[in-house]
């Protein structure tokens, strides 16, 4: 019987490297998380792309085969990519990925350009829906992050369900972070006097529903610590951010930082309408901070029983869930146990062993007989 060995003609997987120029969100974690388990797999089996002028972390760098094009953006990702990736199987894992590739594997995250597109500009949720629906149709498999992800790809795109692959988000990357004390312009030496406070990560985009969740809180007197949601003068003026009293934004912190906030917050307040996946919810379990969010989207199977899940349109449940957890130090203990034991079931080596398989129902690396 003849035995399988890898063939290395044509099988390079080539990773689209372009969210490491990129600031990180949880889109360019899950992209960051899972080129680093590859490269640490397979070597220089694995090609990263990137852009002029990208700074390659060393895990990726020291094993991996980098290589920097001269263009970046848009002309890089949609027309360089394809040609430099054309004897290979491509991988994108950051949300974006070439249309003109032949043979690729393309993460589409959430379909929200197709369900919130008053979240989006005109141009951009043409582009987007657009190259949604020629990946949906041209890509060998199509990863996402959830069940509820698939299903929204099923029925907005009307993707074959063998075709698209469940690869969750992680949440042990925040074992690595060393909590820090953020400098929050001297509002971080109230958050110590015994009331309560919230952490909320997220933007204004609208389907983030934040908003509603600040005006609740506001309402309550309860403070809150908002992460993430930056922007200039025009945008913080467009939702009148200056009528929360309550609320310090801290705009974008470091990871330290907020392993800091997640540990020392009542909860984390998670008001989003619409998900592909949530990530702070699992970081927040893992790190033992309470979990109040909202249940839409993909919330009840990411955060499984370690979260409180409110009704959308029903802001005042989310003031009267932080109130119970700050009050009743056994339940707040038993939603930290529940959130804790559920984060485990999200590690980014068992993603990046479904990730493996998914290449390989692509036919990534390929098998010859010898």
């Amino acid at each position: 019987m003849p035995s399988l060995s890898l063939s290395h003609r044509g099988g390079a997987l080539a990773v689209n490297g372009r969210f490491l120029s990129q600031a990180t969100t949880g889109t360019q974690r899950y992209a960051l998380e899972l080129t680093t388990r590859l490269a640490a797999r397979h070597g220089d089996r694995v090609v990263v792309h990137v852009p002029k002028g990208t700074r390659v972390p060393g895990p990726i760098a020291a094993v991996a085969r980098v290589r920097e094009s001269r263009a970046s953006g848009q002309v890089f990702e949609q027309l360089v990519l394809p040609w430099l990736a054309r004897r290979d199987l491509l991988l994108s894992l950051g949300g974006p990925a070439p249309v003109l590739a032949r043979r690729q594997v393309a993460t589409l995250h959430d379909v929200s350009v197709f369900r919130h597109p008053e979240t989006y500009s005109r141009g951009f949720r043409t582009w987007y829906r657009a190259m949604y629906r020629v990946l949906a149709r041209r890509a060998m498999r199509v990863l996402t992050v959830s069940g509820f992800s698939a299903g929204e790809l099923q029925a907005v795109l009307g993707l074959d369900r063998g075709r698209v692959c469940v690869v969750p988000d992680g949440s042990d990357h925040v074992d690595r972070f060393t909590p820090t004390r953020p400098d929050l312009g001297g509002v971080e030496a109230h958050l110590d006097d015994g009331a309560p406070w919230v952490l909320c990560v997220g933007t204004f985009a609208r389907h983030k529903n934040l908003v509603s969740a600040l005006d609740a809180l506001e309402t309550a007197g309860i403070r809150s610590v908002v992460v993430g949601a930056t922007g200039g003068n025009r945008v913080f003026a467009d939702v009148g951010a200056g009528r929360w009293s309550c609320a310090t934004f801290a705009g974008r912190l470091s990871d330290d930082e907020l392993a800091w906030l997640y540990g020392s917050a009542t909860a984390l307040v998670f008001p989003s309408l619409y998900e592909g996946f949530g990530i702070p919810v699992v970081e927040a379990q893992r790190l033992g901070c309470p979990v109040v969010a909202l249940r839409a989207g993909p919330m009840a199977e990411v955060a499984g029983d370690g979260a409180v899940l409110c009704d959308p349109g029903e802001p005042e449940q989310v003031v009267e869930a932080v109130r119970e957890i700050a009050a009743n130090p056994s339940r707040r203990s038993a939603l930290v146990e529940a959130g804790r034991r559920n984060a485990a079931r999200y590690t980014w080596d068992a993603s990046a062993d479904l990730l493996d398989t998914a290449l390989a129902e692509a036919g990534w690396p390929p098998l010859t007989t010898t």
